[in-house]
This record gives structure tokens, C-alpha cells and sequence, in this order.
């Protein structure tokens, strides 16, 4: 015979009553904070997973961040370099101004003038701050101004250090170009050689053009074209060894060792022309120079075919220039579409690990509160039996 003592059976009565409330109390807490645990012993699993992908969207977040903080410093410089070719051409536009028979001394001088200021102009666009007390130019030594101008040439104070932010996990980006990389180190004339006329010329010979016809045949060498007649030319080389000679006059072109030289106007007996390999000057230098060249005196033939002459070369430089700031600018714009497409990605990541936390985490109401009614019902039924339960006695069953 199986027996039950009373005091059994109220504590198993007991005992279940208080599990049912535990079970409403924590439905209600689900329901109340919308989540489904309230430590990780409720769910060691889910919460594993949950957490992991918080630190998704953390991480994601310093992606982002970062990713937004070098999007603005490279929208900045790409707007100052922007600036910066607008100066250039207007530098181009002033000296085709310039170089017309029908400009005198004086204006020669107020454009001279006016490159100067464009000079000035360029060189504040190198020191541009992003706002911050930083400098868009400087390198990673970005504390203080990079550029300085010391009389004949621009000083550099900053490093050539490329600073990269990481947007992602196997990504990162340079966020600023090293001012020396973008306004330094312009290789002059045509970037392989470059052409001088002799400052005791008489004739009114210019060099027009001085073009690199073929890299393979061009040795990197100094040489010399000289006249000893009018329409008679030879090559020299830097030892004095005659390497070609002919005729020429004006408009013939000159072909050596990978060397194009067109010629412009009439030579005098003696008159001379170096070619040497390209030398380096910062942008700053070149307009100075361009300036200065503006102010010389074209008063007989052979002075402006000489100021010719170094125009043509300037103009070269001016080139380079050119393209250098536009091949900076075509990088940056690459490194910009690159954020672009990295942000994409986190917000994507981003918004996909937050969805999966959400379902792990997040109380589902319509389960929860159908569970909260179940247990209701179920905890009545215990106190209903429990109350039964309790008054029964063997009294009961003797009257």
C-alpha cells in the first residue's frame, strides 16, 4: 500500500504554485524589457551568438567611422587640388597672354605680377588645415604648415609618410597624399630633357618645341646644338665630340638620339643651345620662374627668342604640373568611391548582424504573451487544487 502523508501533498502543492509564478515572473520580465534573457544562463548558447554579433556591429561602427573621418579629409583635398588646377591653367592663360608682340614691357610686368599672386594663391592651397589644426599636406608631421617660401624655391617641412585608415577588415585606404609627393620634384622641360638657350646668342633662333621622339634612343645625356653658320648646326657632346651635323633654319626639326628640336626664326654664327637632362623644381618655383621670365627684356630679336625659348620649356613644366595634380586628383577620387563602397558594406553587415541579434535576443510578443496565458491558467489550476487539497481530512469522510 502506497501511503501520501498531508503535509506531502501541501508541499508538493506548494511547490508547484511557486514554480508557475516564476515561470509568469519571467515572461513578464520578457515582455516589460523585450528581451528574451536576462543573463548568459538562460541561454549559454544564444547568448554566445547574440554577443557576437554586437561586436559585428561595434567593430562595423569603427569601420564607419573611420571610413566617414577619411572620407572628409579626401573630400578636401580633393576639392583643394581642384582648386589648385583652376591656378595652373589661369597660370597657362596669363603667360599665352603674355607672350603676344602686341604686350609692352609694363603689361609683360602687371602679368608678371599677377603670377606671383598665383604663386601665393597655390601656396596657400598646400597649406590648407582641415579644420582641425591638421594639414592636408604635411604627411604624417601634419602639426604645423608644410610649405614656406624662401625667395627662389618652396621649403618642405612635413614628411613623406602615407597615412591609411582601416575601413574594413581587410581594407584600408591612404587618406592624404604627402604634400612632396604632389607639389615637389616637377621634372622640368619635357621630363626627360630640357633646353636652354645660350645667353650670348644674337640670332633670333628659338626652340618652339622640345619633344622626347623616341625613350629608347634617348641616353639621359648633356649635349650641345651649335651654329657655325647660319643654316649649319652640330651636336656635340658634353666631351666636345661632334655626334651629327647639317643644315637647318626655321621651322626644320632636329631629330637626335631619341631628341626632337623644331626651330623658330634665324641662327647667328656661334649661337647655342644645351640640352640636358630634366632637373627637379617644385610648382611654386616654376611659376616664380615663368614670372620672372615676363620681366626680362625682349628688346631685340635675340632676347625674346632667348625668353622664348625658356617659355617653351616653362610652359613644359607647367605641364607636368598639370597632370601631376591631375593624376592626384583621379587617386583620390578612386579612394573615395573605395569608402564609398565600404560603407555600403558595413551598413549592410551592419544592419544584417543587428537583425540576427534582434532574433536571437528580442522577446517574441505574440509567443510570449500566449505563454503568459498558459501559465496563468496553469497556476489557477494549482491553487484550485491546492485548495481542495487542503481541506480534505479523514473528518471529512466520518460524518
Amino acid at each position: 500500500m502506497i501511503r501520501f502523508s498531508t503535509a506531502w501533498s501541501y508541499q508538493q502543492g506548494v511547490t508547484q504554485m511557486l514554480r508557475q509564478q516564476e515561470k509568469i515572473a519571467t515572461t513578464q520580465n520578457q515582455l516589460s524589457t523585450n528581451q528574451k534573457w536576462q543573463t548568459a544562463a538562460d541561454d549559454p548558447a544564444g547568448w554566445a551568438q547574440a554577443q557576437g554579433y554586437d561586436q559585428l556591429v561595434s567593430q562595423t561602427a569603427q569601420y564607419t567611422a573611420a571610413a566617414q573621418s577619411a572620407q572628409q579629409r579626401l573630400q578636401l583635398g580633393e576639392d583643394t587640388i581642384a582648386s589648385g588646377v583652376g591656378l595652373l591653367q589661369h597660370v597657362r592663360e596669363l603667360v599665352v597672354q603674355a607672350n603676344t608682340a602686341t604686350q609692352s614691357a609694363d603689361t609683360r610686368k602687371t602679368i608678371a605680377d599677377q603670377l606671383s599672386g598665383v604663386r601665393d594663391q597655390l601656396m596657400a592651397l598646400a597649406n590648407t588645415s582641415d579644420g582641425q589644426g591638421r594639414y592636408l599636406f604635411g604627411g604624417a608631421d601634419d602639426g604645423s604648415t608644410p610649405f614656406s617660401w624662401n625667395g627662389s624655391s618652396a621649403d618642405y617641412h612635413g614628411d613623406q609618410t602615407t597615412v591609411t585608415a582601416q575601413i574594413g577588415s581587410q581594407r584600408t585606404v591612404a587618406q592624404n597624399d604627402p604634400g612632396s609627393s604632389v607639389f615637389m620634384g616637377l621634372k622640368t622641360g619635357n621630363g626627360s630633357f630640357a633646353v636652354s638657350a645660350g645667353s650670348a646668342n644674337t640670332g633670333s633662333l628659338a626652340i618652339s618645341s622640345a619633344a622626347l621622339s623616341d625613350s629608347d634612343a634617348w641616353d639621359g645625356g648633356s649635349y650641345t646644338l651649335r651654329f657655325t653658320a647660319a643654316d649649319q648646326y652640330e651636336i656635340v657632346d658634353a666631351s666636345n665630340n661632334v655626334l651629327q651635323s647639317g643644315s637647318a633654319g626655321d621651322g626644320s626639326t632636329i631629330d637626335f638620339r631619341g631628341a626632337s628640336l623644331t626651330l623658330t626664326g634665324s641662327a647667328a654664327a656661334g649661337d647655342s643651345f644645351g640640352i640636358a637632362p630634366s632637373s627637379s623644381q617644385d610648382m611654386f618655383a616654376m611659376i616664380d620662374q615663368l614670372a620672372k621670365l615676363l620681366t626680362q627684356p625682349q628688346d631685340t630679336p635675340a632676347q625674346r627668342a632667348q625668353v622664348q625659348t625658356a617659355l617653351q620649356q616653362g610652359l613644359g613644366t607647367l605641364q607636368t604640373a598639370e597632370n601631376r595634380l591631375g593624376d592626384v586628383r583621379s587617386g583620390i577620387g578612386i579612394r573615395l568611391n573605395a569608402i564609398d563602397d565600404s560603407l555600403d558594406v558595413a551598413a549592410a553587415q551592419s544592419e544584417h548582424a543587428t537583425a540576427a541579434a534582434s532574433t536571437l535576443r528580442d522577446t517574441d510578443y505574440a509567443d510570449a504573451i500566449g505563454k503568459l496565458q498558459l501559465q496563468m491558467t496553469t497556476l489557477q489550476a494549482a491553487q484550485q487544487v491546492y485548495t481542495k487539497v487542503q481541506g480534505l481530512s479523514l473528518f471529512d469522510y466520518l460524518r
